[in-house]
C-alpha cells in the first residue's frame, strides 16, 4: 500500500473518532493493528504532523484544516459507496466494509456526484453517521431535482421503476417482496390519500406513508 493510502486511512480514523469526541493516538494506532500491507506507528503520525495534517498534544492527536480538508472527500466516497452497496445493490452490513473501502480510493469527483444524485443526496451512510455533503447537494437544494425520489415525493399518476428500498426490517421486506415490490419493478401511484396505492402489473397495492417514503424510484 502507498503511503498515501495509509494516510488516507489514518486521516479518515481520526475523522470518525472526533465525530464521537475526540481521539488518541492509541485509538489510531490499534484501530490498523490489523491492517494488510502496512502499519500505523508513532513515526507515520509524527510524518503526518510534520506536513500539518494532524495535530499531536500530549496522547491526543486532532485534524487541522488542512487534514479535515484532505479528509472531508474521502469520508464522503466511502459513505457514499455504503449507501450505494447497501441500498441499490442490496448488500449486507457485513461485506459492504472491504468494497466500500476500495471504492474511496478509486472514485472519480464526477462519478461520485452522479452516485450522491442518483441516491437522492443522502444525508446518512447506513450506519447512521453524517455524510459530508457535495457541491451537487447544495445545487439540489437550490435548484436540481434529483433522477430518484421517494414515493410519498411523486404525484398521482406519476410511473417508476424502483431503485431501491430504504427500509432495514426484514418483515417488512420480505412482505414488500411477495407483494413484487423490488427493486427493479415498474410501478404506478395511483392515490397518495388517505393510504398511498401504487399499481404493480394488475395488482394495487395500499402502503402507510412511512413505508411509502422508504420507497425510491426513477421516473419513466
Amino acid at each position: 500500500m502507498k503511503i498515501v493510502d495509509v494516510t488516507a486511512e489514518v486521516i479518515e480514523t481520526i475523522w470518525t473518532y472526533e465525530e464521537k469526541g475526540r481521539c488518541t493516538v492509541d485509538n489510531v494506532i490499534k484501530e490498523h493493528e490489523h491492517a494488510s500491507g502496512y502499519i500505523v506507528d508513532d513515526e507515520i503520525l509524527s510524518e503526518l504532523e510534520r506536513i500539518g495534517l494532524v495535530k499531536i498534544s500530549g496522547t491526543e492527536i486532532a485534524l487541522t484544516a488542512e487534514g479535515r480538508s484532505k479528509a472531508q472527500p474521502i469520508l464522503r466516497r466511502h459513505r457514499l459507496a455504503e449507501r450505494l452497496l447497501v441500498d441499490v445493490l442490496g448488500m449486507s452490513f457485513e461485506a459492504m466494509e472491504e468494497s466500500a473501502c476500495e471504492y474511496e480510493h478509486t472514485l472519480a469527483p464526477g462519478l461520485t456526484e452522479a452516485i450522491c444524485t442518483l441516491l437522492g443526496h443522502p444525508r446518512e451512510c447506513p450506519h447512521g453517521s453524517p455524510i459530508p455533503p457535495g457541491d451537487c447537494c447544495q445545487r439540489a437544494e437550490n435548484s436540481v431535482e434529483t433522477f430518484v425520489k421517494s414515493l410519498d415525493a411523486l404525484a398521482v399518476g406519476d410511473e417508476v421503476r424502483i431503485s431501491f428500498i430504504r427500509k432495514s426490517d426484514p418483515v417488512l421486506m420480505g412482505k414488500l417482496v411477495s407483494f413484487g415490490v423490488s427493486p427493479g419493478k415498474k410501478i404506478k401511484i395511483r392515490q397518495k390519500f388517505p393510504a398511498y396505492v401504487i399499481q404493480i402489473e394488475n395488482t394495487q397495492i395500499a402502503l402507510e406513508q412511512d413505508i411509502a417514503a422508504g420507497i425510491y424510484g426513477l421516473k419513466i
